[in-house]
């Protein structure tokens, strides 16, 4: 039943996606009326980009390849330059509709019709390429956010405790070494005591991350305290033990359902992704899983998906840190996030429980943000009750 629904889901966005780049084809061939030689370089160029999205998109799970990378690449970055594409065009379609049953036809536009529709493509294509470029530099260039954050708890050694978040990687076909390089300066830049890793660290492939030797990159990252990953849904589309082991042998320490003292100061706990359950594996109840768990010392929770907060409150966990929403990545998708999740990025206090959503320091599909902004997130951590002496 599932498999069968994941397949009648998968037809309806294949059929739209082939729908929305069928509708913007034939508008702009349209507008390429007086432009007719430009017509075989667009009816080569459009098709090619649509296409490599979704060839990618299925070859980059299963095949370890350079042009796979290129290709995804190239795809990803047609998908973000076809969302506003499609939203300019609809909207100069509106407008004409809108003139059209008023009875109007401002000579401005109607004049010389054909020079005013080459106008418009040129335009769109202009601004379109425009905001890949801003869209870019956010995506490419995070940014570090800082919180101060009071836990009224003990914590010997320590204090204030510098956690050090980076959430959503997508390490892969797309982000690559020069990216996590830089990710990994920002952070150790930090000085951070512990980093936190809240899933989707992998796209899907590990072999790709392996190819590029970005374990090596990760063992970098410099926290006396260590790092500490949990699983995202990305990991489970890919190859889940492959990704552990991997990781695991980087000097990562992986937290599936799980739970360590680290320094016999405070716990960090991680869960399996939600999506882990649609794959056959059940994750344990959060409160089953911190049972044992002196409340006295403070405890940390890494869970991708921010669903169901008050689970975490109603457990006792003082600071939950989490991923996956990337904020929508693209505007106006943002817009939908934050109708979804009750925190969909930042920081949020219910009851003694501390949360913070990032939006991401990679991104999935293009490299590209427009609204949001890639982020490092440093919580300065400070614990409020003295430590008991013997």
């Amino acid at each position: 039943m599932m498999k069968a629904s994941f397949v009648l889901v998968l037809v309806v966005i294949l059929s739209v996606y082939l729908l929305v780049n069928v509708y913007v084809f034939i508008r702009g061939w349209q507008a390429l009326e007086i432009g007719l030689r430009y017509r075989w370089i667009y009816a080569v160029v459009m098709p090619l980009l649509a296409v490599s999205f979704i060839g990618a998109q299925f070859l980059k799970r299963a095949v370890d390849s350079p042009v796979v990378d290129f290709f995804w690449l190239l795809g990803s970055l047609w998908l973000a330059a076809l969302l506003y594409v499609l939203l300019s065009v609809a909207l100069v379609d509106l407008v004409r509709l809108t003139l059209r049953g008023f009875g109007e036809k401002p000579a401005i536009l109607y004049a010389h019709y054909g020079i005013t529709k080459f106008v418009l493509f040129c335009v769109i294509t202009g601004v379109t390429g425009v905001l890949l470029a801003t869209g870019y530099y956010n995506a490419t260039r995070p940014v570090v956010n800082t919180v101060d954050i009071e836990i009224d708890k003990p914590a010997a050694g320590r204090n204030p405790l510098t956690v050090v978040m980076a959430g959503d990687m997508h390490l892969g076909c797309i982000n690559g070494r020069r990216a996590l390089q830089r990710w990994v300066n920002a952070i150790n830049a930090q000085q951070p005591d512990v980093v936190l890793l809240p899933g989707d660290v992998f796209d899907d492939n590990p072999a790709v991350v392996a190819r590029k030797k970005l374990g090596d990159m990760l063992a970098e990252i410099k926290a006396p305290l260590g790092v500490y990953f949990a699983p995202g849904n990305h990991e489970s589309y890919g190859n889940l033990p492959q990704a552990v082991d991997y990781l695991h042998t980087h000097r990562v320490q992986v937290l599936p359902d799980t739970v360590v003292l680290v320094d016999d100061r405070f716990y960090v706990a991680g869960r399996l992704d939600r999506s882990s359950e649609q794959h056959g594996v059940k994750r344990k109840p959060l409160r089953e899983l911190t049972a044992d768990l002196d409340r006295e010392k403070p405890v940390f929770l890494l869970d991708h998906q921010p669903a169901k907060l008050e689970e975490a409150v109603d457990a006792g966990i003082d600071l939950q840190v989490s991923g996956h929403t990337h904020r929508g990545q693209l505007w106006p998708f943002s817009l939908l996030t934050k109708r979804v999740y009750e925190l969909d990025w930042g920081y949020l206090r219910k009851g003694n429980t501390h949360f913070y959503v990032t939006q991401g320091v990679g991104t999935w599909g293009p490299p590209v943000r427009l609204g949001t902004r890639s982020e490092i997130v440093r919580l300065n951590v400070r614990f409020t009750q003295p430590t008991k002496r013997d």
